[in-house]
Order: C-alpha cells, then structure tokens, then sequence
C-alpha cells in the first residue's frame, strides 16, 4: 500500500508543478524556458497515474524533475525575479 501512496502523492506533485509551469511562463519576470520544463516534468509526474507506464519511464523522469527543479532552484538563487517588470505591473494595478 506505501507504493501506491507514494504513486498518488507524485501526481499530486506532478499536477503542483503543471501550475507552477503555467504560472512562470505566463509571468513576465522569470524566463519561460523555465516554466516549460516545470511543465514538462509535471507531465513526467503525472503518468505516475499508470504505475506500469510510470516504472518504465522513471529514470526519465527523475532526471527530467530533477533538471527543472534545479534549474528554477539556481535561477532564483542567482539571478531572482525580473524587479523592473514587478514593478512595472505593480504600479499598472
């Protein structure tokens, strides 16, 4: 049963990042290749949804989870938000 907790736990996880991917790459202050590869590893987290598509797949898809997270992760360590933009849809609102 831990196995199948775990399974739905990584499309609740997977659904979570398809957000976050939809959100940066409609934003204006983060690169949209960011969001794209949050998306994507979403999808990868998704097709945890079928356990035998899911295992055959998994080092993929680690690898592509693994990537898109680190890559946000390192983006916003270094080189944070565009503020000019913040700042910018700031004062329009």
């Amino acid at each position: 049963m831990y196995g199948e907790v775990v399974n739905i736990c990584f499309v609740f996880f997977g659904v979570y990042c398809l957000v976050i991917g939809y959100l940066i790459f409609r934003s204006a202050f983060l690169p949209r290749i960011l969001g794209v590869l949050m998306a994507f590893a979403g999808l990868g987290w998704v097709t945890f949804l079928s356990p035998p598509l899911a295992n055959y797949l998994r080092p993929y898809i680690l690898l592509l989870g693994v990537i898109a997270e680190l890559a946000l992760m390192l983006w916003l360590l270094v080189m944070g938000v565009n503020v000019q933009r913040w700042k910018e849809q700031a004062n329009a609102a």
